[in-house]
Order: C-alpha cells, then sequence, then structure tokens
C-alpha cells in the first residue's frame, strides 16, 4: 500500500498545481479585464513619473490669459480685436509655430472683426505655422455620434491646421493620456501637440493601442501617456496683455513654439494631474504642453496593448507557479517577495527606460493568490498522503477515522507508540544478545575446562567445539555492537584522535608481531605547544571501527609485509585517518558491495570472520560526520581513508 501512496503523491500534486495555475491564470486576467487594481497601479506610475522628471523644455512658451490679463483687459471673453493685434505682435517676431488653445466656434458681435481675426492668422500663417483647435460635443443620449466643434469656416481656412484638445480622465479623474488622433470615418485631425510637434520636425511618435469602437462612429487611435514633468507652472509663460503691449521683446519669442490659452482662476478646462497634489488643477493649455514637450523629447509613454499585457502577465505567473512547484515552503515566501520586487523592477526599467507602460499590479496579486492556493493544496494533499500512510501503518487499528490533523495526530500518536515499542523489543534483544545467549555459551566453555577429556581422541572433538562456541560469542558481540551503532544515541566526548589511534595500534601490534608483520604508527610532527587533534567522538566505538580497519590488515596481509596507520592533519585542516596494508588487494567486482552486512571476499575464505566488521566501521564513521573511501586492486594491497569533515581539528 505504501508504494501506491508514493506513486500517486506525484499525479495528485500535478494536477493540484495545473488547477492553481489556471485560477491564478483566469483571477489575473479578470484583475486586469475590470481594473480591479488599476488606481494602485496608477500610483505606481505616478510616482515613478515623479521620479523621472525633466526640466521643461526651452522652446515651449504659453502666452497665458491669467488673472493680470483679465484685470488689465476686462471680463472674459474678450473682443477679437485682442486676439488678432496679439497675432500681428507675434508674426512680427517669427516664432517657430502658433497654436490656440481657446475655441472659436461662434461669431464674433462685432461686425467684420471675424474677417480681422481671419487675416491676422493669415498673416501669421504666412510667418511660421498657427493651429486653432476643435473639440466635440458628447450627445446625451448613448450611441449618437459626438457633433464636431470646428472653428469658424473662415478661421478654418486662414490657419495651417486644427487639432483636437480631449485629454482622458482616467477612474480616479486625472488627467494622464490623450489619442494622438481623433475623428469620423470622413476625416480624422491630429492633438493639437502633434500637429505642433509635426511642424517642429519632431520624430514620428510610436502608436499606442486604439480605442475600441463604441458604434457611435467617432474613432480614437494611438494613446500615449504624457509625461509630465512638473506641476502647474512649469512651463515658462508670459501674460497675454504683457505681449499684447510689446512688454516681452522678440527675442523671447523667436523660434519658440507658443500656447495660447486660458490659465486664469475661473475660466477654462483645468484636470488634476499627478503632479496636482497640493498644488491645484492644471490649465488645458498646460497639459498641451507637456504633451508636446514629450513628443518634441522623444519621451511620450507608450501603453502596452492589453492583449499584450495579458500575455506578459501569463507568463510571468506560469514562471512564479513553476517556481513555486520546485520551492520548498521557505522558499516559497521569500519567492513572493522576490516577484513583487521584479515587478517592480520591470515596470520602473520599463517605464523609465524604453518608455512603455506596464501595470504589474495583477502579477502580484495574483502571485499571492497563487502562493495561498498552492500552499493550501499541497499541504492537503500531504495531508491526505500523511493520513494514507498512517492507515497503512497500523491497518488493523479498530479507531475510527478523523478528518484532518486530528486522524494524522493520531496515526503519529501510534506511530510514536509503535516506535516506543519497537526499542523495547530492540533493548530487549540486545539483553538477550548480550546475556541470555551469552551465558549458555560461556557455561559451556567453563564446562569444557572443568572437565577434561579422557581419550585422546576427544581432544580434538573439546577443541572443536570451544572454536564454534567462541565464534558465537564473537558474532553475538559483534552483533550487539553493530546494532548499538546503529541505533542509540552516542555519549560524545572530547579526544584527541592521535592518541586513540596510539591507543588502536598498541593492541594490533601483538597480532602483527605474531604473524611477522612489521606495524607503523604515522603522527603529525607538531610543536610542543601546538594543540591536539582534539574530536568530539564516541570513543569506544570510534576506537573499535578504527582496530576493526587494522586488524583487517593484519589478518588479510602476509608475514613480512608492512601495515602502516597513519594522521594527517595540521591545525585547522580536516583530519584524515589512513591504514594501508600490502596485502593481495580487493578484486574491483568487490569493492560497491564491500561495507554491506555480512559481505565476505571469496579468496579470504580462510580467514576467521562473520562480515559485520566494515559494515561497523562505515556506520560508526557516518554517525560520526565522517565518510570512508578503499583504494585497492589485487596484488597491490589495500588503503582505507576515513574523513572527519564535520570534526574538524582545532
Amino acid at each position: 500500500m505504501t508504494a501506491g501512496v508514493e506513486s500517486s503523491r506525484p499525479r495528485v500534486l500535478w494536477r493540484e498545481w495545473i488547477a492553481c495555475l489556471l485560477i491564478v491564470l483566469t483571477f489575473a486576467g479578470l484583475v486586469q479585464r475590470y481594473g480591479i487594481l488599476e488606481r494602485v497601479d496608477l500610483a505606481v506610475y505616478d510616482e515613478l513619473l515623479r521620479l523621472d522628471a525633466k526640466p521643461a523644455h526651452s522652446d515651449i512658451l504659453i502666452v497665458a490669459v491669467d488673472d493680470a490679463s483679465l484685470q488689465a483687459l476686462g471680463r472674459w471673453p474678450w473682443p477679437r480685436e485682442f486676439h488678432t493685434q496679439l497675432l500681428q505682435r507675434l508674426a512680427a517676431a517669427v516664432p517657430r509655430a502658433v497654436a490656440f488653445d481657446m475655441l472659436f466656434t461662434e461669431a464674433a458681435s462685432e461686425p467684420g472683426a471675424d474677417l480681422r481675426l481671419a487675416g491676422a492668422l493669415g498673416l501669421m500663417k504666412a510667418v511660421s505655422p498657427v493651429f486653432l483647435p476643435m473639440t466635440v460635443r458628447t450627445p446625451l443620449v448613448a450611441g449618437r455620434t459626438p457633433e464636431v466643434l470646428a472653428p469658424l469656416p473662415v478661421l478654418e481656412q486662414a490657419v495651417t491646421g486644427l487639432g483636437h484638445i480631449h485629454v482622458e480622465l482616467d477612474s480616479d479623474s486625472v488627467a494622464r493620456s490623450l489619442y494622438l488622433r481623433e475623428g469620423n470615418a470622413g476625416h480624422r485631425w491630429p492633438a493639437l501637440s502633434l500637429a505642433l510637434a509635426q511642424v517642429s520636425d519632431a520624430n514620428k511618435p510610436a502608436g499606442g493601442p486604439d480605442e475600441p469602437q463604441d458604434g457611435t462612429g467617432w474613432l480614437r487611435g494611438s494613446r500615449i501617456l504624457i509625461p509630465f514633468s512638473g506641476p502647474p507652472g512649469h512651463y515658462k509663460t508670459v501674460p497675454y496683455v504683457s505681449v499684447l503691449n510689446g512688454e516681452v521683446p522678440d527675442a523671447a519669442l523667436r523660434g519658440k513654439t507658443i500656447l495660447i490659452g486660458l490659465t486664469a482662476t475661473g475660466i477654462g478646462d483645468q484636470y488634476p494631474t499627478p503632479f496636482s497634489s497640493g498644488s491645484g488643477l492644471m490649465p488645458g493649455v498646460e497639459i498641451n504642453a507637456a504633451a508636446l514637450d514629450g513628443l518634441l523629447r522623444d519621451r511620450s509613454l507608450i501603453p502596452l496593448r492589453p492583449w499584450l499585457q495579458a500575455v506578459i502577465s501569463a507568463l510571468a505567473l506560469l514562471g512564479w507557479m513553476i517556481w513555486l512547484w520546485r520551492a520548498g515552503p521557505r522558499a516559497s515566501l521569500l519567492g513572493l517577495s522576490a516577484f513583487g520586487v521584479l515587478a517592480m523592477l520591470i515596470t520602473t526599467v520599463l517605464q523609465m527606460g524604453l518608455r512603455w507602460w506596464l501595470p504589474v499590479g495583477s502579477w502580484m496579486l495574483g502571485a499571492l493568490l497563487g502562493y495561498l492556493l498552492w500552499s493550501w493544496r499541497r499541504l492537503a494533499v500531504l495531508l491526505a498522503d500523511l493520513s494514507l500512510r498512517a492507515d497503512a501503518m497500523l491497518p488493523g487499528s479498530t479507531q475510527p477515522k478523523r478528518d484532518g490533523w486530528q486522524q494524522v495526530v493520531d496515526a503519529l500518536d501510534r506511530a510514536l507508540q509503535a516506535k516506543h515499542h519497537a526499542e523495547r523489543r530492540r533493548t530487549e534483544a540486545l539483553q538477550l544478545l548480550s546475556h541470555d545467549l551469552r551465558a549458555p555459551q560461556s557455561a559451556v566453555l567453563a564446562l569444557l575446562r572443568t572437565q577434561p577429556p579422557h581419550r585422546g581422541e576427544d581432544a580434538l572433538l573439546y577443541e572443536r567445539i570451544e572454536r564454534q562456541v567462541r565464534t558465537t560469542l564473537s558474532l553475538a558481540d559483534d552483533f550487539v555492537l553493530h546494532l548499538r551503532a546503529e541505533g542509540e544515541e552516542y555519549v560524545r566526548e572530547e579526544v584527541d584522535l592521535a592518541q586513540l589511534l596510539t591507543e588502536v595500534y598498541e593492541r594490533v601490534w601483538p597480532l602483527a608481531k605474531e604473524k611477522g608483520i612489521r606495524l607503523t604508527l604515522t603522527l603529525p610532527e607538531l610543536d610542543d605547544d601546538a594543540p591536539g587533534c582534539w574530536l568530539c567522538v564516541e570513543p569506544r566505538l570510534l576506537g573499535r571501527a578504527l582496530f576493526n580497519l587494522a586488524e583487517n590488515a593484519v589478518k588479510y596481509s602476509p608475514a613480512g609485509s608492512h601495515t602502516d596507520l597513519a594522521l594527517v592533519w595540521t591545525p585547522g585542516q580536516v583530519p584524515v585517518v589512513t591504514v594501508s596494508d600490502q596485502g593481495d588487494g580487493i578484486p574491483a567486482s568487490a569493492l560497491p558491495t564491500l561495507f554491506e552486512r555480512y559481505s565476505r571476499l571469496e579468496q579470504n575464505g580462510g580467514v576467521a570472520g562473520h562480515g559485520l566488521g566494515l559494515s561497523l566501521v562505515k556506520t560508526v564513521i557516518e554517525r560520526h560526520g565522517g565518510s570512508i573511501e578503499v583504494r585497492s586492486a589485487p596484488g597491490k594491497g589495500t588503503v582505507f581513508s576515513i574523513t572527519f569533515h564535520e570534526n574538524d581539528g582545532a
């Protein structure tokens, strides 16, 4: 049953991940479609716009119908004669271009005033391009075509062209954008700022997204975001009355792109902008100046088309969900913060570097939803998996099944009880091996010694019995030691590794002496005041492991050969213990299974042993945070190397 759980869990997790991905992508699409986080995205946009503010373009000049001009010339609207005289004054200064940001849709009350104004516009046109604004009247009944409000025909024929003066208000009623072209199927007018930029040799602006058709027949295309650079009053302004009275020198007007518009309090169109906080509303003429500034410097911002925003958002969230699939809980939480920072970095680079606006609010909200969903579903799958494993551990349990965490807690309690029961059985087994099985074997040895054989032929039998009994005792001792090395908690203490290796050398030396093998001990040469190679180890088990290696080196080496125990270490370095011999060596085919329990070499079948020695060595070394390697070849001896990674010498 456990194997079935193992094989089904990845499939369940994969299905849950796919479901979470689809939910996240759908949610992000809805957030983008209905502008749920539009104000958050706009707030980020405004802040980046303020950080990227530039000085006003030096060639843009506003001739303002301000409060001082109204006080000097009277209430608005003024007679057309004032505009006629202003144009004559400007024509003498030869500006680069001139545009009015005030409507002339109705005839003047003074006879001949419109003709004289048309003549002044023609005079201006002969010197520099001149433009008049147009707008539309939105019908009260939805679905009807807006009414075009153009200048009087006599005035329209006298100017270089017309330009619309519409700006777009976002959901927070802040003006941030305009469409470069608006009109109907018969004719489209450029924005007034675009008309001025085109006669100033500005680069052709990149086309932004078009507005979807609304059925009225009014078409708007190429939306751009206006790169505002300051609050109202940011652009150089001179009073209308000052220019009219000749108080502004021609040099200050020559070569300038001049916008004539209303800035006085209470008249004209005024809107909030990203810089309006605490600074009041911005007049429409200044908004047109800001749009012109962006076109002249090629700094206008282009909002990415909705379908492209959706594709980029989907790719970003797909990458995020892949990260959640591969990462753990802690890495996922850190990744959520990193994803938010990365999203902000991307929108900053695009807006301030490439002049593209990419809202990322839907990304971050989708990423948060993905994190919460995936954490929940992954936890649910793991909980179900734990429940199945718990049931598999104790299939015969009569306790009623519960839902959720309580079932897992109950299963863990049962597992802990089972573990404690297994530990008790393990302890009892150790006691059985160490005492109850040893006692009869020791009694047999005692009987053999107290009752010598009466006949000569019985002596050989006694000797065989004693050898088998001692083998049984040795096997029991090694098995008990191996179980303790694997399962018990080590009681560690500080030990000088050189001293421990010396003790092993002294224990093995008699065996080597008896077999005629030269045994040597190589220790590092240290100064008298140098610290020893102190390690925190379990000395009895580590000493036994080192003894097993040294004993094997002696047992499997021929008489007259050389066996060496060595410690390689300098202060601050990792200690390495090597045991080398000049025996027959180990075949390459036997190396992979050398440290397995009960593993024995066929060519050494004549040497006493039961295959637990090297298994014990590997267990003890790894429990001490070390590793063991063996290098050997038939006829060239064997070298065992032990490295204590987690017990660096002090």
